[in-house]
């Protein structure tokens, strides 16, 4: 059974300053998601902050909300059992080439080779090659996607990467099971949207992040962890035509934001292709031509609440 779309909660995260291309996420979510709200995590330990000037807007619109906050604190509680975040900021020259390597050899992308399994349990948090929780800020999203639920969200609720453009509104996706979607045709999620029912499945996930000692969507959403814990994997076109060999921006990010000769046909084909959401992959300081699909867009999402 669905849940009322007014009780889900969209939320997202950002580390640093927001950059102008989020506007596509934030328009697209209020133009698609007429009854639900989104909360805007800002990690203050990182000097978070919404200073670009074309996103004034959503300080005062209704349904969306900044949340200043300190993830710092919530790995302290959760996480490291109140030990220190600084404690973890140990590594000298040597161990960073160290970590550098096994990140490498163990690249999400490559996930059966050998270096992977090798270097796995550098990435845990108690080996000495772990690189702390403050340098790496994909990894920071990655604590705070399971984090911020569990501390704020006892109901229904959806982690939304702010590289992503809503299609339809996902509060009609969301049911009584949590989801995810899968990492291209990888044994894992990417987790750039994952939906959470309560509190009861937030509180298994970092449960579990805490056994294995890693919040890596590779290392934690993998395909028998979701089994075990319930978290239905969707096919990743559903959420991510760049990982579907049928849709006009398979293969290459540059092709939402490069120029396209004719938009409004390409815009047609793409609305056909039927997917819930766009996922654009990280480019969050993009070139943005006026005439991409991008662009398209972003015009027609304003169009839509104006």
């Amino acid at each position: 059974m669905s849940p009322d779309p007014a009780s889900v909660v969209f939320f997202g995260y950002w580390s640093g300053s927001l950059p102008a291309v989020a506007a596509l996420h934030l328009r697209s979510f209020v133009a698609r998601h007429p009854q639900s709200r989104y909360e805007l995590w800002l990690d203050e330990d990182d000097g978070s902050a919404v200073d670009e000037p074309s996103l004034q807007w959503i300080r005062t619109h209704p349904r969306i909300a900044l949340r200043p906050f300190s993830l710092d604190a919530l790995i302290e509680r959760h996480v490291t059992g109140d030990r220190p975040v600084a404690r973890y900021e140990r590594l000298g020259a040597l161990r960073r080439a160290g970590l550098a390597l096994g990140q490498r050899l163990s690249a999400p992308w490559r996930p059966t080779t050998p270096g992977q399994a090798r270097f796995a349990r550098g990435r845990r948090h108690s080996s000495p090659l772990f690189g702390g929780f403050r340098r790496d800020k994909a990894y920071r999203a990655d604590l705070a996607r399971c984090l911020v639920p569990l501390a704020h969200y006892p109901g229904p609720c959806v982690y939304a990467e702010i590289d992503t453009c809503f299609c339809t509104d996902l509060s009609h996706h969301c049911g009584d099971k949590a989801w995810a979607y899968r990492w291209d045709r990888h044994p894992f999620a990417r987790a750039a949207l994952m939906y959470l029912p309560d509190r009861s499945w937030s509180t298994a996930l970092v449960r579990r992040g805490n056994e294995i000692e890693s919040f890596l969507p590779w290392m934690l959403l993998t395909d028998a962890h979701c089994a075990e814990l319930g978290v239905t994997l969707h096919p990743p076109r559903m959420f991510d035509p760049l990982w579907d060999g049928a849709s006009l921006l398979y293969g290459d990010v540059d092709r939402f934001f490069c120029a396209r000769d004719n938009l409004a046909l390409d815009l047609h084909a793409l609305d056909g292709e039927r997917h819930l959401a766009i996922h654009w992959h990280d480019c969050h300081r993009a070139d943005i031509a006026p005439t991409s699909i991008y662009a398209g867009l972003l015009r027609a999402c304003e169009k839509a609440v104006a």
